[in-house]
């Protein structure tokens, strides 16, 4: 495979600025208008994919513009691409625990946080903290790389609709867990903490 040619992929794709990044960890970052040409983007970056002397992981953001950040792979990593999920209700260091755990083992880490409604029907019980709040409080998390909303249990519509290659989930779900097409990671909760125990001790959660 051959090095990226930065000036040629500039003049070939006019309508996406491309930034050569010197570093260790990153390679290329791209910025574009939010009315930029998208099909030209993923013309290019499947160029970027099968030119570049590394492998590489794509990550995207939009807002008023469009951001994309070309990542060097970890090399030696399990897998491409997990996926894990959560209430993420009154987060804490055990739920960091897990992602951490999780994006060890990968490149790129998509997390899918439960929304209030269907906190509701499982648990019978409203969640402390709103899920707009507690979306935005996984995003800003280190390890993860993409956060979308758990609107039911359904992970192998997951892993079929994001590409995944294996999912994480606590050890309480050993024998337990629904069948997937890949392989599932199970990791030991971190002793004596927990949501619910949180909840109870400081009585915030009530019954519907």
């Amino acid at each position: 495979m051959k090095k990226l040619d930065i000036d040629s992929l500039s003049l070939k794709y006019k309508n996406w600025h491309l930034e050569l990044v010197k570093s260790d960890e990153y390679i290329l970052i791209i910025n574009g208008n939010k009315h930029g040409i998208e099909t030209e983007l993923f013309e290019l970056l499947k160029e970027i994919s099968i030119s570049n002397d590394h492998s590489v992981s794509i990550k995207i953001s939009k807002t008023n513009t469009i951001n994309v950040v070309v990542k060097r792979r970890s090399v030696g990593s399990k897998y491409h691409k997990m996926y894990t999920s959560g209430c993420f209700d009154i987060f804490h260091y055990g739920h960091l625990n897990i992602l951490q755990k999780t994006k060890e083992l990968c490149d790129y880490l998509v997390v899918g946080v439960s929304t209030d409604e269907l906190i509701e029907k499982v648990k019978g019980k409203r969640p402390v903290i709103p899920f707009e709040e507690r979306i935005k409080l996984v995003k800003a998390i280190k390890y993860v790389d993409e956060v979308i909303p758990q609107t039911n249990k359904d992970k192998q519509h997951i892993i079929d609709t994001h590409n995944i290659d294996a999912i994480s989930v606590g050890d309480d779900w050993r024998g337990k867990f629904p069948e997937t097409t890949c392989p599932i990671e199970y990791f030991t909760y971190t002793e004596s903490v927990s949501s619910t125990i949180l909840k109870d001790t400081l009585q915030l959660q009530k019954k519907i």
